[in-house]
């Protein structure tokens, strides 16, 4: 295609860009997880079992595939996007206060009845982890 003018609507360009920003995201945490000897948190650990070899062909395609990228973007001149930490943060907080809510007993109720012990053990604590999410809110926008 060198030399050869493309021709493309907004709507297209602004379509591929989409993609290829979820495929180069999802792309780089692929490698993230091939270069991780794992993580360990409270609900689910990652165990990296990939041997060297897989880690290396695996580490290898994603490489072309952010080559591939590379020169579509160049050519299609699809601008990077700029990731600021306060509103990715901002972002997913507001996200995970959404799901939060979802386990307080008066939502649970469409799961079946709610015991009084769960409610009475279960709502002070998510109501708690609703004011810290919060409270990172206010930290962000101090």
């Amino acid at each position: 295609m060198e030399g050869k003018e493309i021709k493309i609507t907004v709507a297209q360009k602004n379509s591929i860009s989409s993609v290829l920003l979820i495929l180069n995201e999802v792309i780089d945490e692929i490698d993230d997880l091939c270069s991780t000897e794992g993580r360990k948190s409270i609900l689910y650990e990652v165990v990296n079992n990939l041997d060297e070899k897989e880690k290396s062909n695996v580490l290898k395609t994603t490489g072309e595939i952010k080559e591939l990228i590379k020169n579509i973007s160049t050519v299609l001149n699809i601008k990077k996007k700029r990731y600021e930490t306060k509103r990715s943060i901002s972002s997913r907080v507001s996200s995970l206060w959404e799901m939060i809510c979802e386990i307080e007993s008066k939502r649970l109720k469409g799961y079946g009845d709610v015991s009084a012990s769960l409610k009475e053990y279960l709502d002070p604590v998510v109501s708690r982890i609703i004011r810290l999410l919060k409270n990172i809110e206010v930290f962000l926008h101090k």
